[in-house]
């Protein structure tokens, strides 16, 4: 049962991510256009070296094909969204969970 709980907490967290990271995505072009310039640029950098890395075409062909810089920029929200939601979360259980032994020996 508890294997059951974790997978729909982690499912919940990648979807909510993914809203957040869209959001976030939404927001930055609507409200600060040249920032998302440079994110978009920044990803794309970082996709020429990833796929100039010399590997045999056998392989590059599908870095290439699978890693665009749109891909990367999302990511990189949905990193951030991740972060945030760990954050929130573990403030809210922090506030919701009595404190353990340890706390209560140290403060």
């Amino acid at each position: 049962m508890f294997l059951l709980g974790r997978i729909g907490s982690v499912s919940a967290t990648l979807f909510l991510a993914f809203i957040l990271a869209t959001a976030m995505l939404v927001a930055l072009g609507l409200y600060w256009p040249t920032m998302l310039n440079y994110i978009l640029d920044g990803a794309e950098l970082v996709e020429q070296g990833l796929t100039h890395t010399g590997l045999p075409d056998r392989y590059n062909n599908f870095v290439r094909l699978f890693l665009g810089d749109e891909q990367l920029a999302f990511l990189f929200f949905t990193i951030i969204a991740r972060i945030i939601i760990a954050i929130i979360g573990s403030i809210f259980t922090r506030a919701t969970q009595p404190k353990s032994i340890v706390d209560k020996a140290f403060g």
